[in-house]
């Protein structure tokens, strides 16, 4: 079975958005799990034309089964 990070993105009255990626390996580095992080702060920025200091961020999960959720989002 896959392993996925997880983290959700928001920022005022946007919705809220749950980004995940595969994991390259059952215990992700600090490495990837920061890019992972940066790659969807970035991505949330760009899709509602906020500034990405104004990104909040949710809780990080790693070693998640892939979210069932139909607005979670594969980057």
């Amino acid at each position: 079975m896959a392993l996925y990070m997880t983290q959700t993105m928001s920022e005022g009255l946007h919705p809220t958005i749950q980004y995940y990626r595969k994991q390259s390996q059952p215990h992700v580095s600090h490495t990837e799990s920061g890019k992972f992080t940066t790659d969807a702060v970035k991505t949330y920025a760009e899709t509602y034309d906020v500034p990405v200091d104004d990104v909040e961020k949710g809780k990080y999960m790693s070693s998640q089964g892939k979210p069932k959720s139909s607005t979670a989002v594969e980057i």
